[in-house]
């Protein structure tokens, strides 16, 4: 029986896509501004660059994402031979800000007012600080920590999904057991492995209608829906109690 519903944050609440394009898109027009002489062509092939850089030492281990968001701008500015000063702490501080508020919910995220009868929760990878640029923020930023009854953040917790253990703490946090809850999410590597691994039911939402070619049995959500008001209904729950 079902007790408690776990959702990602980006691009599972949030269209967290969009607001990143909008910032970065802002941020390289005021580089190219500060820099004439720097093509935007340029900025654009440091930035992927640094990013894979920074995210291969994440991946292993090697750093936290609030270190990946601390050390990208200094990384670009050294990958186009420009002098570490102010403006680069300023443009960051730009990025950071620009992002938080190009933030937006889904639409569906009203579903969350038909879960009221469980302990919903959110499961995310990212920084914990207060920063502007963390899940805390981005949660907070949102209207989510009124709506929502426990938050576990990968920068917290020390393991990133889809390390079991964070699964294994927002259950703890919740009080309930895996197979008491279910984990929604957009991510089949991050969110449905690591969902399916830790043995909580994995509820896979697809907004794009991509066509899921699922490797691996861990990579096979138990369901598939485009829209989160279609979670309970998975589960014949809609409109009932928990039992």
């Amino acid at each position: 029986m079902i007790k408690a519903v776990f959702f990602d944050l980006d691009e599972t609440l949030c269209d967290s896509d969009t607001a990143w394009n909008i910032a970065v898109t802002e941020t390289f027009q005021r580089l190219c501004e500060r820099e004439p002489n720097v093509s935007e062509a340029a900025i654009t092939e440091a930035w992927t660059a640094v990013h894979q850089k920074l995210f291969q030492h994440l991946n292993a281990g090697k750093c936290s994402m609030a270190e990946v968001r601390d050390r990208r701008f200094g990384c670009l500015f050294k990958e186009l031979n420009l002098p570490i000063d102010s403006a680069m702490e300023e443009l960051s501080d730009f990025f950071c800000s620009r992002y938080l508020t190009g933030l937006r919910l889904y639409e569906d995220v009203t579903a969350l007012e038909e879960l009221q009868a469980y302990h919903v929760g959110i499961i995310t990878n990212g920084a914990h600080d207060d920063h502007t640029d963390s899940q805390l923020s981005k949660v907070r930023h949102l209207g989510l920590s009124e709506r929502i009854q426990s938050l576990t953040i990968s920068g917290e917790i020390g393991v990133r999904k889809p390390n079991l253990e964070i699964f294994k703490v927002a259950c703890e946090r919740a009080d309930v057991l895996p197979e008491e809850a279910i984990f929604v999410g957009d991510s089949v590597q991050n969110d449905v492995v690591g969902a399916n691994r830790a043995g909580i039911t994995s509820v896979l939402i697809n907004r794009k209608s991509d066509v899921l070619t699922p490797k691996t049995a861990d990579e096979q959500p138990d369901y598939a829906i485009s829209n989160l008001h279609d979670v309970l209904s998975c589960f014949g729950y809609l409109g009932k109690e928990p039992q």
